[in-house]
């Protein structure tokens, strides 16, 4: 009779037992899972302090900055000198003019208005509206991103003309883009009087493109806009989003001097769910913005 021999056969000490490959395996696990919450909570604190600063700022920008409808031809020269500098001669996607000044078809049917700081009067920001009031005027987003949209319900054509708008040129000079101001650089470059700035106007720079949405509200509200279309870039619809500005992505990231993404605000919605610190610079901008 054979006696089979069940004695397990040891592996050669050389290779590695089946409860270290368990145990290491557990261990790059835990670690993946480390580093992924510990990813996930600096990402938790840092838009918990982005929202606390914009907390701060909102409550306070106005005290700093007010939007201006340019009207005169001073300001409307403002609004295109800033534009020039940001599109013809810093990043030079469009050809420069002698004039200093940018302008095109689209501000035969639109308004600019501006981010003023108090102190100094100084402009820091700009911005389009484009408001067409016939067919025949077209927004841009219809020319160069309409094959970009997906979402088809809210494409332009669908609403009475007037109620239509697109936020255009938004921009902002290189100087308010810094998290400080150069003394030197300022007196050679820009002409600005660093000395009319304090700590708390330069806490203020990172929110000059929300003032800028804030006064396009406030424009657009007074006018009766219902359906505003944006096209971004993808940095900038994100940052807006991350403090609080609801956005529709309507379609796919396209280029178009730049990248530039498709969005669509129902305004009656984006009212409705505006935040309390919005609403307190957005009632601002609109006692001072006809």
């Amino acid at each position: 009779m054979l006696v089979q021999n069940t004695k397990s056969v040891e592996k050669p000490s050389f290779l590695p037992r089946d409860t270290d490959i368990t145990s290491k395996l557990g261990s790059q696990k835990k670690q993946k899972t480390d580093a992924s919450a510990r990813r996930l909570e600096r990402r938790r604190l840092h838009e918990q302090q982005v929202q606390k600063e914009a907390q701060w700022v909102l409550q306070h920008f106005t005290k700093h900055f007010n939007a201006v409808k340019a009207e005169s031809k001073a300001e409307l020269e403002s609004a295109y000198r800033i534009r020039h500098e940001v599109f013809c001669e810093e990043i030079k996607i469009f050809e420069g003019n002698d004039t200093r000044l940018e302008r095109d078809h689209y501000d035969d049917y639109a308004e600019q208005c501006l981010i003023q700081h108090n102190r100094s009067g100084d402009y820091a920001g700009s911005v389009r509206l484009i408001m067409p009031e016939n067919e025949n005027q077209i927004l841009p987003i219809e020319k160069q991103g309409l094959q970009f949209i997906d979402n088809k319900s809210v494409l332009p054509s669908r609403f009475n003309r007037n109620e239509v708008a697109e936020v255009s040129r938004i921009l902002i000079p290189k100087v308010f883009r810094r998290r400080k101001l150069d003394l030197a650089d300022c007196a050679a470059n820009t002409g600005i009087n660093v000395e009319l700035y304090d700590e708390n106007d330069i806490r203020c720079f990172p929110f000059i493109a929300v003032g800028l949405y804030m006064a396009c509200t406030a424009m657009f509200k007074n006018r009766g806009k219902k359906h505003i279309y944006f096209m971004a870039d993808p940095r900038l619809g994100k940052s807006m989003q991350v403090v609080g500005l609801t956005m529709t992505q309507i379609g796919e990231e396209f280029e178009y001097v730049g990248r530039r993404v498709p969005y669509y605000i129902d305004f009656e919605h984006f009212l409705d769910n505006l935040k309390p610190s919005f609403e307190c610079m957005l009632n601002q901008f609109l006692r001072t913005i006809d």
